[in-house]
């Protein structure tokens, strides 16, 4: 086995062997990320003919398909690398799962193979080796492999305990044979075993097209009847018999969910009342992509300049957060690196990856929770957990802890199991709230209604979403008694975490009952932590301050707020909602111009060619820099993609780099120019240095100049290219396109900044190659 291939793909370390060719962990070299690369073995001809319909399969429930090359006298094809555990993995570990378990997975896989199937793709061997679940418990379809078009003859690639009786005679690939191994998949969740077992492949094969299966309840007591109907109807010998489509199949598993969430009591707290609560919060429209957003986030590894990329990526993707971001970055709170940021690049590289993840994080629970029209006690709690927070994150300033930005997080997730109960479990928050007026603690009121407290809620789901541990270990409550001073910053995080939650009990609080609660947290943490009765007052009062200014930032409506009303209380009935907080919102007219809602391209523009100039006269990344050029294209102009690509040192190539936008990591690998003769639109822009604008691909003096690879690509009839040349000599392009033909629309002074921020490029790399 070599170490490289095609001098891109460094080879790490096996990672299985499957029935088509032995899986590998390697290193992009050019895109500095890890993949899994698949040999194929020789005999599994035909499957790089598959690889251009199966890359555009993109979907949360589906492992991405890259690339494919050959080399080694061999097919290759590069995969998305994730980490996690297959269900095979699992199954091997664990056992058989719940039901709730298994249905809830295979939810997962039905709502991928839907996604696949709408795109005319039969995946052909959907078996648990083949589903990995990720950190964020979800699970993920692999190896696309032997997939094939619907209606194609489909062979006898696959495995056979997941073979469909048609396959066995030849007959054409359809959805049916996906979900009859869908079937027998849960079968094994459920019951452990394959439904078909045998001394050997053709032993299994016959029992599959001739012998009834037993049903799954036979073998696992405690499985309903309506369930084994469900797995049942799935492993019916004739494909007409089966579910319609894999929708059909997700929809009565899902109807069969609903009959245990409707039947089901919380009564027994621990792992199985958290994953039920899971389950339900997964059922509404808005947590999933909530919690993927906050998953992807955490995730986030690599190098500097890789995380930069993809949280700048994450985030971007969503324009209200994007715009609310830059918003705080650019507030009093912030000040003090002077000038303005106008981009989320930028933001990371001056206030750090860790500062602009918190606040990422934040924000999306924030305007997750307080932008819904919920009742006002939410938002109130929105807004408690907020302050609690923000205190947090001042404790650990005053006290001069590095990295305090986590402190935020820290403080604000006390309080998410609350506000979690109260957003999607209503009528369980009120019944929690009728215990504790007849006397109950909250804790106590909890666990008899949810069957776990607010705070093992809280952890749970912080688990669930990938949240580290120092930040999980921050939720816990403190033991009673005397604490110690802190021995490292695990145990700082987790006491200024339960400090703010005690302090911020002082709002709403009566005179003589904040006098109590100030003097018991001074009692129990002024000593481990060094803090005195005047720290507190000071921290309150200065946490007050930075919350008005945040809300004011980000534009939320405090009127009716009861929390707010108290807030001002504990300020002597001052209305801290003008003055000096409300100026800490923005400081420059410019920049006010360039957050607005996308109607001011030019103003997004200059912003931030102001601040790409401020930021070459100091010490830069090139990387860094080109990014927010990117970005600052990508904004100001409302493009769909953009890429920068650049010149492959070993190839006639431009090749893209990095990039913004839908679907961009997928796009990237395979977004090539060949350098040579002049035969499409992209080479003529390259060749004559001129930036060229097509309206429309598929107009007849310009279809036959748009090259195959960008039409199976990339789903945009409209682009422009500027190239970047160097002293005569090609060195990339930006690139950047919309959707719908004749819809990119740019003004003469937009093409002008556009040009700016070319030029500034050039003079970064200028710069850097002169050793500037």
């Amino acid at each position: 086995m070599p170490e490289k291939l095609q001098n891109r793909f460094e080879i790490v370390r096996t990672l299985g062997q499957g029935a088509q060719g032995k899986v590998f962990l390697a290193r992009d070299l050019k895109l500095g990320r890890q993949v899994a690369l698949k040999a194929l073995r020789r005999d599994a001809g035909g499957a790089l003919a598959e690889v251009q319909m199966v890359s555009r399969l993109q979907h949360p429930n589906v492992v991405t398909l890259y690339d494919a090359f050959e080399a080694q006298e061999q097919s290759w094809l590069v995969f998305e690398y994730v980490e996690g555990e297959t269900l095979a993995a699992r199954l091997k570990r664990e056992g058989p799962l719940s039901a709730v378990q298994a249905v809830d997975l295979i939810c997962g896989v039905l709502l991928g193979l839907a996604a696949a199937h709408a795109q005319g793709v039969i995946h052909r061997d959907i078996k648990p080796h083949n589903v990995i679940v990720d950190a964020a418990g979800r699970p993920r379809i692999m190896d696309f492999g032997i997939a094939a078009l619907r209606g194609a003859v489909a062979g006898m690639a696959g495995t056979a305990s997941y073979m469909a009786p048609e396959r066995l005679k030849d007959l054409p690939a359809d959805a049916q044979a996906d979900l009859f191994a869908v079937g027998m998949t849960l079968y094994q969740l459920l019951t452990g075993r394959t439904a078909a077992e045998g001394e050997s492949v053709l032993a299994i094969l016959y029992r599959i097209a001739n012998e009834p299966f037993t049903p799954p309840s036979t073998l696992r007591p405690g499985i309903d009847e309506k369930l084994d109907h469900l797995v049942m109807v799935a492993l019916f010998k004739s494909p007409e018999e089966r579910y319609a489509d894999a929708e059909a199949m997700l929809e009565a598993l899902r109807g069969w969910q609903g009959a245990q969430d409707g039947g089901a009591a919380l009564d027994g707290g621990g792992q199985s009342t958290l994953e039920f609560l899971l389950r339900r919060m997964r059922h509404t429209a808005d947590f999933p992509a909530l919690s993927q957003a906050i998953s992807a986030i955490n995730k986030i590894s690599g190098d500097e300049t890789e995380r930069l990329q993809v949280l700048a990526d994450v985030i971007l993707k969503d324009f209200s957060l994007t715009n609310k971001l830059l918003r705080i970055v650019n507030s009093a709170t912030y000040s003090q690196f002077g000038g303005t940021i106008s981009t989320v690049s930028r933001a990371i590289v001056i206030l750090g990856f860790d500062a602009i993840r918190n606040l990422a994080i934040t924000l999306l629970l924030f305007e997750h929770m307080h932008n819904k029209a919920q009742a006002l006690t939410l938002r109130d709690s929105v807004l408690r957990a907020f302050f609690c927070g923000l205190l947090c994150r001042a404790i650990g300033r005053r006290l001069g802890t590095r990295d305090v930005e986590e402190a935020l997080i820290c403080g604000m997730f006390h309080h998410l199991g609350r506000l979690l109960t109260l957003y999607y479990f209503h009528e369980e928050g009120q019944e929690v709230a009728k215990r504790m007026e007849g006397g109950m603690s909250e804790e106590a009121a909890a666990t008899v209604v949810l069957g776990l407290t607010y705070g093992e809620l809280g952890i749970g789901v912080a688990q669930h979403w990938s949240f580290p541990d120092r930040i999980i270990n921050s939720m816990r409550p403190l033991p009673p008694g005397a604490l110690r001073e802190p021995q490292n910053n695990l145990e700082r995080l987790r006491q200024y975490a339960n400090l703010g939650n005690d302090l911020q009990r002082v709002i709403g609080a009566g005179a003589t009952e904040a006098a109590r609660i100030q003097a018991g947290a001074l009692e129990r943490y002024g000593r481990p932590l060094g803090l005195e009765s005047r720290d507190i007052h000071e921290l309150l009062k200065e946490t007050t301050d930075h919350f008005i200014g945040y809300l004011g930032a980000i534009g939320v409506d405090q009127g009716g707020s009861e929390f707010m009303r108290q807030l001002r209380g504990l300020r002597g009935g001052t209305q801290v909602a003008g003055g000096t907080a409300g100026e800490d919102v923005l400081a420059e007219t410019v920049l006010e111009a360039t957050l607005e809602t996308g109607t001011r391209s030019t103003a997004v523009l200059s912003a931030g060619v102001q601040d790409i100039a401020n930021t070459l006269v100091g010490d830069f990344k090139l990387n860094d820099l080109l990014r927010m050029i990117l970005e600052t294209m990508y904004r100001g102009i409302g493009f769909e993609r953009v890429v920068l690509a650049t010149r492959d040192l070993k190839q006639p190539l431009i090749q893209g780099r990095f990039g913004f936008g839908t679907d961009i990591n997928a796009l990237l690998p395979s977004f090539r120019i060949e350098v040579g003769p002049v035969e499409d639109v992209f080479q003529v822009a390259l060749a004559r240095n001129a930036d060229i604008l097509i309206e429309d691909i598929d107009t007849d003096n310009i279809r036959d100049r748009v090259p195959a690879w960008y039409r199976k690509l990339v789903p945009a009839r409209t682009f422009i290219v500027f190239p970047l040349r160097l002293d005569k000599r090609l060195i990339g392009c930006f690139y950047g396109d919309r959707g719908a033909a004749h819809s990119l629309k740019i003004a003469n002074d937009e093409l002008n900044l556009l040009k700016t921020l070319r030029n500034q490029a050039l003079l970064a790399i200028r710069t850097k190659q002169v050793g500037g």
